[in-house]
């Protein structure tokens, strides 16, 4: 396996220490165990260079987090069946994909995002954000960098309940360092919820996370 310390670095730059982070180029699929071969069974080689790439390397989180596993299912909504205890996300663009793993505890959350060089239009705007986030954008490379951290956001939701139905039933609010998240039914922001940004060459580099109730954003 092929890692990408660097991208390892800036992506657990954003998150917790207990988290464990994978990143490496996506390459050729080659033997996979028969769990996961069988959920990409009918896919086009791209994709499956993308599934393997990316369970192969959350895999090796999983490992290094002392929850190793020979294989990973795959949820209804073909997101990755995390063991039991642990929480993850998976990202992939630009040619690299990422894995990062905790342990269900003091985390409850976790969802990471990474997006190549691009521009998210106007004409689009109004599909992925909110009245309130479309005022607070001054062009595509700020709302390219919006989007990301929804995806890794949407991720973070997602662990914690039934996932949003789409980018419009939550809202991030700026802050100092990163986002506040509040859901479309709610007064206030999310209390124990965190969304960070980073720019890493022209890749876009997002991480969400929501502590317990007992737990302190980091």
């Amino acid at each position: 396996m092929i890692r990408d310390h660097t991208l390892e670095t800036v992506i657990a730059g954003l998150l917790p220490q207990n988290v464990i982070v994978r990143a490496g180029p996506i390459v050729a699929a080659g033997p996979l165990p028969t769990l996961e071969a069988a959920l990409v069974a009918r896919a086009v080689e791209t994709r499956r260079a993308e599934f393997a790439s990316g369970r192969g390397l959350a895999r090796a989180a999983l490992a290094a987090l002392d929850r190793p596993v020979p294989a990973l299912g795959a949820t209804r909504d073909a997101g990755p069946a995390w063991p039991q205890g642990v929480i993850g996300s998976l990202t992939h663009a630009d040619g690299v994909v990422a894995a990062a793993v905790a342990v269900r505890g003091a985390l409850t959350g976790l969802g990471i995002d990474i997006e190549g060089p691009r521009l998210l239009e106007a004409s689009v705007w109004e599909s992925v954000f909110t009245a309130a986030e479309r005022a607070a954008l001054c062009d595509a490379r700020a709302a390219a960098q919006l989007f990301s951290a929804k995806e890794a956001a949407f991720k973070c939701l997602a662990a914690l309940g039934p996932p949003p139905t789409d980018f419009s039933d939550f809202e991030l609010i700026a802050t100092r360092d990163g986002y506040r998240v509040r859901l479309a039914s709610a007064a206030r922001p999310l209390a124990h919820m965190r969304v960070r940004t980073r720019l890493h060459g022209e890749r876009i580099v997002c991480a969400a996370c929501c502590h317990s109730a007992t737990g302190q954003p980091d």
